[in-house]
């Protein structure tokens, strides 16, 4: 029987082929003679039972796919599919990791095992991209998670002049705030009206001004590849949805090995698919809800790879080492 991807992601307008690592693969997986299905998350409905959620997902063949085309996508009719005809599927819904995120991804839970889930729930929702650097102390910018205005306050008051603030579940950037550390209250109090329950204080890091932020793909124990953000004039977000400029930077031998041990850490919890950031040499977020780059890593470095990527979950598939994840542990706050 012919091999069979699911790409579950947001309705298609919100993908941007400039970045969408989904897009970027099925063509790949196309030309090798895989079919593809596309499953819009948002047209599914996240109150029905699980089994019937799962044996009635409103899908879409990938016919075609060409991120330099308009549209990129050549779709099928849609149609209704069981979860079980699937080997392999991509989860690439985008945060924020709110109600609805996790309505939709628990349902996943029950897929069948011999599935594999690039990531796989709960694990996916149950952690946090901006505080799971706190399990890895030896690697990580130092990171306070905040859960009361006293504690943000403190937090901030206690950096060495400036401080970088984050919401706990957005992305892409959005909130990131840089404040000094003696900055007035009611500017915190205010960031804390926007953003609470839960806030992030990171120490600032100047390396972010010198050479930017590396963020490095991995796909279980494989480097996808790496590049480097580097931020706009008169910005310090490196973030390319930001305004933030692609260029290469080979990774250190820490950083591949904070890499390889954060993969081995999580990948039993059935997070595969891991972009992982560095500012100079610490490790400042590990993105695993729907983690991309794969495009610009390609055009930096000259190379492919999303074929690298697709051999990598080829070999997952036929290995079946993937599994059901192990029961989280509760070292990360």
């Amino acid at each position: 029987m012919k091999t069979r991807y699911l790409i579950v992601a947001d309705p298609i307008l919100a993908l941007n082929p400039v970045f969408d690592l989904g897009v970027c693969v099925s063509r790949e997986l196309l030309e090798r003679g895989i079919a593809v299905d596309y499953l819009d998350l948002v047209a599914h409905d996240p109150d029905l039972e699980t089994e019937a959620y799962l044996s009635g997902l409103p899908v879409r063949s990938i016919e075609s796919a060409d991120a330099a085309r308009e549209p990129f996508w050549e779709l099928g009719e849609k149609r209704i599919e069981d979860i079980g005809r699937y080997d392999v599927i991509l989860h690439r819904k985008d945060p924020p990791v709110d109600e609805l995120f996790v309505r939709h991804h628990s349902h996943f839970i029950e897929a069948p095992e011999a599935i594999l889930q690039i990531n796989r729930p709960p694990a996916t929702y149950e952690l946090s991209e901006h505080t799971i650097g706190m399990r890895y102390p030896k690697f990580s910018a130092p990171t306070w998670v905040c859960a009361s205005f006293d504690e943000f306050l403190a937090a901030v008051r206690g950096q060495d002049g400036e401080a970088v603030c984050k919401p706990k579940n957005t992305y892409c950037g959005i909130g990131v705030s840089f404040v000094p550390s003696d900055v007035d209250s009611a500017v915190l109090r205010a960031y804390w009206a926007q953003w609470a329950p839960e806030v992030i204080v990171q120490a600032y890091l100047p390396a972010i001004e010198e050479s930017g932020d590396l963020r490095i793909l991995t796909l279980g124990d494989q480097v996808l590849g790496s590049v480097l953000r580097v931020p706009a004039d008169g910005s310090r977000l490196a973030n390319l949805h930001q305004g933030a400029t692609a260029a290469r930077l080979e990774p250190t031998t820490r950083q591949l090995q904070c890499c390889a041990e954060v993969a081995a850490d999580l990948n039993p919890l059935g997070l595969h698919l891991l972009g992982l950031d560095f500012i100079g040499e610490h490790l400042t977020e590990v993105n695993f809800t729907s983690p991309t780059t794969l495009v610009q890593i390609n055009q930096v470095n000259g190379i492919r790879a999303d074929r690298v990527m697709v051999d990598q979950l080829e070999r997952m598939r036929a290995g079946m080492n993937h599994g059901s994840p192990v029961e989280l542990s509760t070292t990360e706050a």
